[in-house]
């Protein structure tokens, strides 16, 4: 990222489509804060997928941009057979669905007329026809309609509240998660999750293929809910897709299950996306309703990581609008929030959990500029996002799929090394981000990492550091100051040095004096407004004319 562009702490994930289909489009979309591009398997193509993956590569290569790519699996579906093109559906009256094609609807998937019991909730057509279970025997079942409508064939159907056996991986998303592993794909999505073996089915095809690929379970019907925990300890992100969520649950009753998959994902440290309408409205319109603003205010207001565009980008008019109104809104939203909340629950390493939980601390403490961690897998960056530290954590690491993952984490921007060497030390990486204008000379950072022998793996040292080399460090007295060696500026040497010169109080603005001072002398820099370095040790003696910076908070001079 360059300095001169503000992003929000929230990420932004946008849905690939016609609308977006640009590159040029596209850059525009990463340079006002898209993290992730989505790519919905349900109405895309494979070719849709390959051209992705060259974009991304594209961008890191000739823009030095990080994107991530998330295939979104259509998953299992309920579909409604019938003998015709549509059925005209009366209130009250009653119909049969069986798995023959002797009933008025048929259902192709085995064994689910057996698990339906009189009371339940038969939906069709995304919740606009509902019906309820009046009788069921063997192969069928007889439903009544509670409303009227024109049901028709091959159309969706829910059952709310019941455990479906369909599988979570139909044949088509096989050949999708096999194309996302092959590809470095950093994320899949899986459709209508309902509990945790599903997820961890997945994920042990991943690992057969020794894959990297992150798994994104999509929160949509009532069994996930009922099993919300246990699908958060086996995911790595969730996604709040409220969409079909509304057509299981009653829609007053949706917004609170946003909040109850937010909060308790975060109590575990595991990343939320909200999504589906967010500005559903600039699909047509230039302009979001205030209802959808304050619809998007809410959700970061509640720990949403991430916030993600369906139909906004993918066939939307206003593409690139809609996401410069996300980013406006968020940034304004952050600006004006008030601090969130630690992980209650964490499971992982408690000694990494520790380390972050220290450099959230010493960097709010400290009013430190960033925190710059360096990360293997992403675990150590996750671990400092969900601690919520209120500064920008640059992840730093050699692997270009932890890059794109991290990438959808509040707070954190991914730097990728490019040729990093098996020694490399902290002072390398921050010279490197220095002079790749992530960092600034003089600003000071929270430094997170394992030991110096091993910065990639196991974190277990976190240090407080000013960005630039070295020049010495003492007792501080006064604000911090940045200017040249020599008169005019900072004067680096013993008193017995200085006390010759009658006008020494005028001719510097800063003295880093080599050890101690009298209380008088002490009190005459303090009362000119000056800044003191005493009690000094001296690294180097900077020529005069050389730029440096002194932090007067931890008493260390910079070049």
């Amino acid at each position: 990222m360059q300095q001169n562009e503000t992003l929000p702490s929230t990420k932004i994930v946008a849905t690939f489509g016609p609308a977006c289909r640009d590159e040029k489009v596209m850059l525009e979309m990463v340079k006002n804060g898209v993290s992730c591009f989505r790519l919905n398997t349900a109405h895309s193509t494979p070719e849709e997928l390959d051209y992705l993956v060259s974009v991304r590569e594209k961008f890191r290569r000739d823009y030095g941009r990080t994107v991530a790519l998330m295939v979104d699996l259509k998953g299992p579906e309920l579909r409604a057979i019938l003998k015709e093109d549509s059925l005209e559906i009366k209130e009250g009256q009653e119909y049969t669905v069986s798995e023959t094609t002797a009933s008025q609807i048929r259902i192709a998937v085995k064994g689910i007329i057996k698990i339906l019991v009189p009371g339940d909730h038969v939906l069709f057509m995304d919740g606009k026809i509902s019906t309820v279970v009046k009788a069921s025997a063997g192969d069928q079942c007889t439903i009544v309609a509670e409303n009227s409508g024109n049901l028709r064939n091959n159309a969706r159907m829910n059952v709310p509240g019941r455990y479906i056996p369909l599988g979570i991986l139909q044949e088509r998303d096989r050949m999708y998660l096999d194309l996302s592993i092959k590809n470095g794909i950093e994320f899949v999505a899986l459709s209508f999750v309902q509990n945790r073996d599903e997820i961890d089915s997945v994920h042990d095809l991943i690992v057969q293929q020794n894959g990297d690929t992150r798994i994104v379970a999509k929160i949509e019907t009532q069994q996930a809910m009922n099993n919300l925990q246990g699908i958060i300890l086996a995911s790595d992100s969730l996604m709040v897709a409220r969409g079909d969520l509304g057509v299981e649950m009653p829609l007053h009753e949706v917004t609170v299950s946003q909040k109850r998959i937010i909060r308790e994902s975060h109590s575990y440290g595991v990343s939320t996306i909200v999504a589906t309408q967010m500005l559903e409205s600039m699909v047509e319109n230039e302009s979001a309703t205030r209802a959808e603003i304050s619809d998007v205010t809410n959700a970061i207001m509640d720990d949403a990581d991430a916030l993600m565009l369906s139909e906004e980008t993918a066939i939307g008019k206003y593409p690139l609008q809609a996401v410069k109104t996300l980013r406006e809104t968020a940034l304004f939203v952050e600006q004006n929030s008030p601090p969130y909340p630690e992980p209650e629950n964490f499971y992982g390493s408690r000694i990494t959990y520790s380390m972050a939980r220290a450099a959230r601390v010493i960097a709010g403490e400290s009013r430190a500029h960033r925190i710059v961690a360096v990360t293997g897998t992403g675990n150590t960056a996750r671990m400092l996002s969900s601690v919520r530290p209120g500064c920008e954590i640059i992840g730093v690491t050699a692997s270009t799929i932890t890059a794109g993952q991290i990438n959808i984490l509040r707070s954190v921007t991914p730097y990728l090394l490019e040729n990093p060497g098996t020694d490399m030390t902290p002072v390398q990486i921050i010279n490197e981000l220095l002079s790749s204008n992530v960092l600034i000379k003089g600003e000071r950072i929270v430094f997170v990492s394992g030991n110096q022998r091993y910065l990639f793996s196991g974190t277990s040292r976190v240090s407080l550091l000013n960005v630039g080399v070295p020049v010495g460090r003492g007792y501080p007295e006064g604000k911090s100051y940045s200017g040249k060696a020599g008169k005019g500026g900072v004067f680096i040497g013993s008193w017995s040095d200085l006390s010759s010169d009658k006008k020494w109080i005028e001719n510097y603005e800063a003295f880093v004096i080599r050890g101690r001072l009298e209380r008088k002398i002490l009190a005459m820099i303090r009362d000119a407004g000056k800044t003191l370095i005493s009690n000094a040790i001296v690294f180097e003696e900077p020529p005069v004319g050389t730029e440096l910076f002194i932090d007067a908070e931890i008493g260390s001079i910079y070049r």
